[in-house]
């Protein structure tokens, strides 16, 4: 009986193992754009610059422009800081949909970001 019992680990209060966060690869593309804009709603202004600036030199890491991307979308290419929620999580559910040599620099992004995996549930946000 005891060898069907796993070791328990300790973890550190308030932060998540990998097997407790969201799986990003197995979301389709509405639900990781909806899960990537209620995360960046719910985060201030400049942890949301923050993550921004982090999957940009994640995008340049794997030598891809994000601003190249984001010209297509009808979303003006001024800086980076100014970009909404709604703007940020299109880019990615693009990227996932069409893109697919980008997600693991989004994936190496998000993974930094335990806010962005939380869901919301009972309440609705509108996004900036």
């Amino acid at each position: 009986m005891a060898k069907n019992i796993k070791k328990m680990q300790a973890r550190p209060v308030g932060r998540k193992t990998i097997d407790e966060g969201v799986k990003w690869s197995e979301l389709d593309a509405n639900e990781l754009k909806a899960t990537i804009r209620d995360g960046l709603v719910s985060m201030t202004i400049d942890e949301r610059a923050e993550f921004i600036g982090t999957l940009e030199a994640e995008m340049r890491r794997a030598g891809l422009n994000m601003r190249s991307y984001l010209v297509p979308l009808g979303i003006p290419g001024r800086s980076t800081e100014d970009l909404t929620p709604t703007e940020v999580a299109h880019l990615i559910r693009f990227l996932k949909l069409n893109a697919p040599q980008a997600m693991r620099a989004v994936e190496r992004a998000l993974t930094q970001y335990d806010t962005l995996g939380e869901r919301h549930s009972g309440t609705h946000r509108i996004a900036a």
